[in-house]
């Protein structure tokens, strides 16, 4: 068996509970920050500004996503030569296209 080409393996990353929050916060900002634009009132534009900054600083600074404990799995782009064959205690067939194979990793039982 040659291997061709290797990926995945990378950690899942996810969006936290308080970057949801200030995701909504920054949507509800970006809507007063709109009303402002439309009126001659300037309270919505200073309360636009305070919601949507939070998510400028948080995005710039510490980032909004997490890494999980999870994976991505690990997949080989593989050729096989004459009479071999994939070990299939140790990989799943994901795909085929023609003569190469994309083959998954299976998960360890402990």
């Amino acid at each position: 068996m040659d291997v061709l080409n290797t990926y995945g393996g990378e950690a899942v990353r996810s969006v936290t509970w308080w970057g949801w929050l200030l995701i909504t916060l920054a949507l509800i900002g970006l809507a007063a920050f709109r009303a402002a634009l439309d009126g001659d009132d300037g309270a919505p534009l200073v309360c636009g500004i305070v919601l949507i900054a939070p998510l400028i600083i948080v995005g710039l600074t510490v980032g909004i996503r997490h890494d999980t404990e999870k994976t991505t799995p690990i997949r080989h782009e593989v050729t096989l030569r004459p009479g071999a064959v994939i070990d299939a205690t140790k990989y799943d067939i994901v795909e085929q296209r023609g003569a190469i194979y994309v083959i998954e990793e299976r998960e360890v039982a402990e």
